[in-house]
């Protein structure tokens, strides 16, 4: 007979570099963001008297709307929790900031907000990947165990059945 043939490990290996490869990608993505809405954020007095209004809701509402964006959808997606809903919504700021709030500028203007939107509508189409809060809840909340049946006692060699 012989010898068993070891198992491929290539699909494990690939589902955890994809594991890993969204991960690094949430969490710079995230961290890059953040440094746009955080310098906003803390000077924010100054953001609703000069911030752009491009969607017509007022200058201090799209300030608002930007800030809760780029800091606390950061957040969300940094943690990996609402990480669909947080890129999703980075996604929308981002074609925002590039077709309306830049229509009239350059294409050098809009690559850097494109950029940014092409990242989040990935991370909206894989999700935030299991090293994340949104995937350990999922694991252990959704995933049920198939229950297991008792195996009947082996019977003893020569014992009637």
């Amino acid at each position: 007979m012989p010898p068993p043939r070891p198992r491929c490990m290539l699909p494990r290996m690939r589902r955890t570099l994809a594991e890993n490869g969204a991960l690094l990608l949430r969490v710079t993505v995230s961290l890059m963001m953040l440094s746009h809405g955080v310098p906003k954020a803390l000077d924010y007095d100054t953001l609703v008297q000069t911030f752009p209004d491009p969607l017509n809701v007022g200058t201090e509402m799209s300030a608002m709307l930007i800030l809760f964006a780029e800091v606390g959808c950061s957040i969300l997606l940094l943690l990996g929790l609402f990480g669909r809903f947080a890129s999703a919504t980075l996604f929308i700021a981002m074609m925002v900031a590039a077709f309306a709030h830049h229509f009239d500028d350059p294409w050098a203007a809009r690559e850097l907000p494109l950029l940014y939107a092409a990242v989040y509508a990935a991370l909206t189409l894989t999700g935030p990947g299991s090293l994340s809060i949104d995937g350990w809840f999922a694991k252990t909340v959704f995933e049920t165990k198939a229950p297991v049946s008792p195996k009947p006692p082996r019977a003893e060699p020569g014992a009637p059945t």
